[in-house]
């Protein structure tokens, strides 16, 4: 079982390549994928996804590609900062929700529960999207991530925009999810500009190539 990161071959038009030659590979559990200069940490999510298409190279999880994960719905991205991976803006989050538990075979509300109280997102459930601030936006999508039960699950810069309570418990949010995904044989990769976890048995640090 591994996640495989085969050297993809990828630029933006006008631009040179970007994470050129990069091999990689993880085993299940969390891997946090580290670059303080912004310089490809969302890319490699969106390749991991497949929502951009490689020239070259493979990303496969346990020998599947991200499209094969997609079709048996066990593939979790999606970014408040990208619209098109996002429902729309008149959405509740309890409607989005009952999306994510008739999608995912694998949804667990016990972790909801735990997510929506950590994250004090109760008092948010039946507000429209759009009502939304962008901190509770985040934290509804890592709640739905961690819920989902999907094989991979991906990520985007976690803190971004949180209040101080949802701070102090991402952490503690990712070390009980780094154990839960390596005893599942599942793959959470969590991009940022820094490690929020040290390296251990369920967590794996990697640093983009500048």
């Amino acid at each position: 079982m591994a996640l495989q990161w085969n050297a993809l071959e990828f630029s933006y038009p006008g631009s040179g390549p970007l994470l050129a030659g990069w091999q990689w590979r993880a085993q299940p559990g969390l891997v946090q994928l580290i670059d303080g200069y912004s310089a490809g940490k969302t890319t490699a999510l969106q390749l991991l996804a497949g929502q951009l298409a490689a020239g070259g190279g493979s990303v496969l999880v346990d020998g599947q590609t991200p499209a094969q994960l997609q079709a048996a719905h066990a593939l979790f991205w999606h970014e408040p900062r990208k619209p098109e991976t996002m429902p729309p803006d008149t959405t509740t989050l309890a409607q989005w929700t009952d999306t994510f538990r008739a999608h995912f075979p694998h949804w667990n509300d016990g972790v909801l529960a735990e997510m929506q109280q950590g994250f004090d997102l109760v008092q948010h459930w039946h507000k429209p999207l759009l009502a939304l601030s962008t901190g509770s936006l985040r934290k509804a999508v890592m709640a739905l991530g961690l819920a989902s039960g999907a094989q991979l699950v991906l990520l985007d810069e976690p803190l971004s925009g949180l209040d101080k309570p949802a701070l102090a418990f991402v952490p503690q949010a990712l070390l009980q999810a780094a154990r839960s995904f390596a005893q599942g044989g599942r793959y959470l990769v969590v991009a940022h500009y820094e490690p929020l976890l040290g390296a251990g048995a369920d967590v794996q640090i990697l640093e983009l190539p500048s």
